[in-house]
């Protein structure tokens, strides 16, 4: 009888001895006996490409007077006769938009005192079709004061363009989200989501456009920056890409 009860003894001993002993921190702990959800992310692109349809034109006008205040008067008038010949070919007054002008004193041989003035100002036209390019053209060939400076390109629904391939972007996560859980029989609930980028490329490109006087034969490409790379303003490439992570159930 005592030999059985030693035996007992001895038994019970080991297994308590011999028992799994768990260490750790209380998140490695939480993840041992509750292992973390099963979370699967599933990304998908969209892309649209359109044609840009705005043109924004600028000139410069630049006039002369040997006292500023001349200067200033003629260089305000003639933006305001601009101003009226544009509306009246049909270019919207909202469209057209002066900067803010600047002066320049033109000194002679000797003495402090500028022989004369020059006023500066940038009008910036946007125009959607070519008979606005047009017009503009017959107001730069009409005054000697009026110089075209440079043309930008753009595409005039950037915003609803960039909300377009968001949702197409999703729709196709949302597609493939429904053809796992059909196939594999699983419930798939959202848990989060990443929106990357999805500015435009290209979105505006800009057209130096120069007049040259005197004679063809004369004139000199020496001071003109060429541009390294070939300009190309009639497309516009929007892209997206959404991820969205899913628990599985």
């Amino acid at each position: 009888m005592n030999k059985l009860i030693i035996l007992l003894i001895t038994v019970l001993s080991f297994n308590c001895f011999s028992a799994t002993e768990l260490k750790g921190s209380p998140e490695e702990l939480q993840k041992f006996l509750h292992p973390s959800e099963n979370i699967i992310t599933i990304t998908r692109e969209a892309e649209e490409t359109v044609f840009k349809d705005v043109a924004v034109v600028s000139v410069v006008v630049t006039t002369e007077e040997d006292k500023l205040s001349l200067a200033l008067k003629k260089n305000s008038e003639l933006r305001a006769e601009i101003s009226s010949v544009l509306t009246e070919s049909g270019i919207l007054l909202k469209n057209i938009n002066n900067s803010k002008f600047s002066t320049s004193p033109d000194y002679g041989w000797f003495g402090d005192k500028p022989d004369s003035y020059k006023v500066s100002n940038v009008i910036s036209i946007r125009i959607t079709n070519e008979g606005g390019l047009e017009s503009i053209a017959k107001v730069v060939d009409n005054n000697k004061e009026v110089t075209l400076l440079k043309t930008e390109y753009e595409h005039s629904q950037k915003e609803e363009y960039i909300d377009k391939v968001k949702n197409k972007a999703l729709d196709n996560v949302l597609k493939e989200k429904d053809f796992y859980s059909k196939k594999l029989g699983i419930k798939l609930h959202t848990v989060s989501f990443r929106d990357n980028n999805s500015n435009p490329q290209n979105d505006i490109e800009v057209i130096e456009v120069m007049g040259f006087r005197g004679s063809m034969a004369k004139k000199s490409y020496s001071s003109v920056s060429k541009p390294s790379i070939k300009p190309s303003f009639e497309k516009v490439i929007y892209k997206a890409k959404v991820s969205v992570s899913f628990k599985v159930e």
